[in-house]
């Protein structure tokens, strides 16, 4: 399944550096370093935005206690409402920061698309590393699937011995500048973010979501619809999402299991207490994987 405009949304952020660049190695692994726009408060310190709420712990460690097993069994069974990422060309340089592959998500509070999409992520990712400061946020009110809650990257860090994860949050719930991504992250979306992996006639818009996957695969879109959270409670969207028992939360664990399928690849099979337990057909799963 290719996917269509109504997946993500035309990026409205900082103009894009015209640059081709083989590393990253200037951008830090931590979330809180990544640098701010012009005139932002730096993320270490910043209060929370519009839009944004503190979430208690409890409620976090649900979304990142679903169980490796749960995720893979779903993703194994491909449901129509989940999409894989897609591969990205051979000879696409290895994107490393501390000799780890690096993982990029570029995204707005004010999204849909990225709401929905942070889930997954943080399911995923939450079995190879640990968040610090993640916080709730909710899309913007007026555009489609409106409300739809969501955590924040926006202020939070994410510590792994397997990977780098770094975040940019573009723009608030209500469309106000927070973070201009580095002109690093500004060539991986100028490259990337287009077509062949964007259909010809949204190539320039490099919309978000984008995630970036160590040079190997990318997401330039949700991989499951915003539509069902739409105007929930944070608490209960975590709670339908996480269920396993309605095509939503199938969905969304299916998301999260192509998602570790994809980074066991790039972690080389590490840590053996994760990756052990995800099946040969999702080692490298992408779009163009053939359907069981």
């Amino acid at each position: 399944m290719r996917l269509t405009r109504q997946n993500y949304r035309p990026r409205r952020g900082a103009t894009i550096a015209l640059v081709v660049i083989v590393t990253m190695a200037g951008v830090s692994t931590s979330v809180t370093a990544v640098v701010p726009s012009a005139g932002a408060m730096p993320v270490a310190v910043a209060k929370l935005a519009p839009g944004e709420f503190a979430l208690p712990p409890m409620l976090v460690s649900g979304v990142e206690a679903v169980p490796v097993t749960t995720l893979v069994a779903q993703a194994a069974k491909r449901p129509t409402g989940a999409e894989p990422p897609q591969a990205l060309k051979a000879g696409t340089p290895a994107l490393h920061q501390g000799g780890k592959p690096a993982v990029v998500f570029i995204g707005a509070e004010y999204c849909p698309y990225c709401s929905s999409e942070r889930w997954p992520l943080v399911m995923a990712l939450s079995k190879f590393g640990t968040f610090e400061g993640l916080r709730g946020s909710t899309s913007s009110p007026s555009d489609v699937d409106p409300s739809t809650p969501s955590f924040s990257f926006y202020g939070s860090s994410y510590t792994s011995r397997y990977l780098s994860f770094v975040a940019d949050e573009e723009e608030n719930h209500a469309e106000q500048i927070l973070q201009i991504p580095t002109p690093e992250e500004q060539a991986l979306i100028a490259t990337y973010d287009t077509a062949p992996y964007v259909p010809a006639a949204d190539a320039g818009e490099n919309p978000i979501p984008f995630v970036y996957m160590a040079g190997k695969y990318v997401l330039t879109g949700t991989q499951f619809s915003p539509g069902p959270i739409a105007g929930m409670s944070w608490a209960t969207a975590a709670t339908l999402l996480t269920s396993g028992t309605n095509a939503e939360s199938k969905a969304a664990e299916a998301s999260a299991g192509y998602l570790v399928g994809d980074i066991c690849v790039l972690t080389h099979n590490r840590p053996a207490s994760v990756c052990s337990q995800v099946p040969t057909v999702l080692m490298g799963i992408t779009t163009a994987s053939p359907a069981k």
